[in-house]
């Protein structure tokens, strides 16, 4: 559980938010929103203990217990499975505790470590670390290649692979989808359905959050707002907040024959109605995707209908991400972001 008690946070002169009260329950995925600045990240560095609330007390799970991916580009010369498996705190402490009692000569020590290792089966979690790696498209031979080597994309992936390898009860994912081909964006999803835990994270990608998050935490205007719903839902309640707005700063103005709205204005409703047949296309195109997905599943068995199924799903998805791309541009010329 994630408990934010009264919280404040300031950087610099700038109060990012003030007196916040927030409460997570076990296997909640929460969708981080906000504008660029507003204190996405911070909440990540404070929630770990890398920075100090002004005001009030965040209550999580040990940091043991709490993985973490932010976006920052991995700086180490270690292999790539090696770093990894560092991200797995149960067998490296298993492995530092046989360690210890090599040195030290204490036999019944030693029996107890490697007895401690067995259980924790070192042979299966180098399995998982591997399956994670293949799972985000690195071939077989990269993993013994030094990180250092790889590029930024690349590193992020194996931050990404070293994180999911961590047994978490809280994970924290910043943009986890950046700098993914389809083929690994699937398989990122899928280990996000497997996970049981609290997850919270921040992403621009709309159709991840749409399909994951089960509530969303709005960082703006020096608070965070809990909206306990999905994505859809939410945006739903924003554009009629800002509907109700509108119209209750809208001045009156006597009614004349020949006022006519002003030129941006118009562009402003046009781009409004624009903005509503995108909303019906990206309905659309995600029902499509679900029924490509159902559909696939019922095939499995028939390689050739499923490669079929998988291409033309790679069709609706590049469909949708373009469709995403107009609904940004649409919601700023309407003025709803």
């Amino acid at each position: 559980m994630l408990r934010l008690q009264n919280v404040s946070l300031v950087r610099g002169v700038r109060v990012l938010y003030k007196n916040v009260n927030l409460t997570t329950s076990d296997g909640e995925i929460i969708g981080l929103v906000g504008p660029n600045g507003s204190g996405k990240s911070t909440l990540f560095a404070a929630i770990l203990g890398e920075l100090s609330t002004e005001d009030g007390d965040i209550l999580a799970p040990p940091l043991n217990r709490i993985s973490h991916v932010a976006q920052r580009v991995v700086e180490t010369d270690l292999p790539a499975l090696e770093y990894i498996l560092e991200g797995h705190a149960p067998l490296m402490e298993a492995k530092a505790e046989l360690k210890r009692a090599e040195e030290a000569g204490d036999d019944m020590a030693y029996a107890q470590a490697v007895a401690h290792l067995a259980e924790i089966n070192e042979g299966a979690v180098v399995a998982k670390a591997e399956e994670i790696l293949y799972g985000l498209g690195f071939k077989p031979n990269d993993s013994s290649r030094q990180v250092s080597e790889f590029s930024g994309g690349w590193r992020n992936r194996i931050a990404l692979a070293r994180a999911l390898m961590r047994p978490a009860d809280l994970l924290l994912l910043d943009e986890p989808t950046n700098h993914l081909d389809i083929a690994a964006r699937e398989w990122i999803e899928e280990a996000v359905e497997a996970y049981d835990g609290t997850l919270l994270f921040v992403s621009h990608d709309r159709y991840f959050i749409n399909r994951f998050a089960t509530r969303i935490w709005e960082v703006a205007d020096g608070t965070i707002t809990d909206y306990p719903m999905g994505f859809t839902q939410y945006r739903q309640v924003k554009a009629q907040e800002a509907a109700e707005k509108q119209e209750t700063q809208k001045p009156v103005k006597e009614k004349t024959n020949t006022e006519r709205p002003a030129r941006g204005d118009r562009a402003q409703q046009a781009a409004k109605k624009q903005l509503t047949i995108c909303e019906r296309e990206i309905a659309k195109a995600e029902e499509k995707i679900a029924a490509l997905d159902a559909e696939m599943e019922a095939n499995a068995c028939d390689y050739e209908k499923l490669n079929t199924l998988v291409a033309d799903k790679d069709a609706a998805q590049a469909e949708l991400d373009a469709l995403y791309q107009r609904w940004e541009e649409l919601s700023e010329a309407a003025g709803e972001v």
